[in-house]
């Protein structure tokens, strides 16, 4: 699933940032991705911790530069990835088609990842 983020014209994973609220940041990238696409993720299946990228974040007005932290879980939708995903910028993106929506490096390393685990040890996530 590839989101549409309007203000870097970009084809990026579903996600944000974690409120005041939020309990776990497994429900927070639940909470994200139902904000973003309309799509409810099945909480039967196991969640794993799937790719970890820290960037810089160039300073803009008065926030100043900061490190951002992305953390990428696999989840499983519960829905056919061939239906519709219920939002206009968000679109189910066959693995061969990366390159069209020019998805970075981190988030191909997930999608490693998360395609071919080793149940022997540990993703390295670094």
């Amino acid at each position: 699933m590839l989101v549409h983020h309007r203000r870097l014209d970009r084809w990026l994973q579903p996600g944000g940032h974690v409120e005041p609220g939020d309990n776990n940041v497994i429900e927070t990238a639940r909470r994200e991705v139902r904000e973003e696409t309309g799509l409810e993720l099945d909480t039967s299946s196991n969640v794993s911790l799937v790719g970890a990228d820290v960037h810089a974040i160039p300073a803009s007005g008065e926030e100043p530069r900061h490190l951002h932290h992305d953390l990428t879980f696999g989840f499983t939708a519960s829905v056919d990835a061939a239906e519709p995903c219920g939002s206009e910028r968000a679109i189910w993106c066959a693995i061969d088609q990366l390159d069209s929506y020019g998805v970075d490096e981190p988030l191909r390393a997930s999608l490693e990842r998360t395609l071919s685990p080793s149940p022997s040890s540990p993703p390295d996530l670094l």
